[in-house]
């Protein structure tokens, strides 16, 4: 081999040595995009699940918060209802010693 050859040689694989530099760079990139991409759709989708969780929570909550209020509200009811009871009988009790003072009060008149 003379010396010519042997140059072409040394640049045909200097060549091919970029070509597979070139490739390996190539195939870097890309790797390094799809590793992004699918950063990008767990990120995505670990966002949505967290939104249907919060969600969840959220109508959970609202759910024991009506519960209470109606506990409440049927609490206050039934401690009204008491009350009107308990005024009905006062006004018997009233209307009997009115009446009664009444009745007193023209005997003795």
């Amino acid at each position: 081999m003379d010396r010519t050859e042997i140059l072409e040689k040394i640049k045909q694989t200097e060549i091919k040595v970029e070509e597979a530099i070139k490739a390996a760079e190539e195939e870097r990139k890309n790797k390094i995009l799809e590793a992004k991409m699918k950063a990008r759709e767990i990120i995505e989708s670990a966002e949505a699940e967290a939104a249907k969780v919060k969600e969840e929570i959220l109508n959970n909550i609202k759910a024991e918060i009506e519960k209470e209020k109606e506990e409440i509200r049927q609490k206050r009811a039934r401690e009204i209802e008491d009350f009107e009871k308990k005024g009905k009988a006062n006004i018997m009790k009233a209307v009997d010693f009115l009446y009664n003072e009444f009745v007193g009060m023209v005997e003795h008149a």
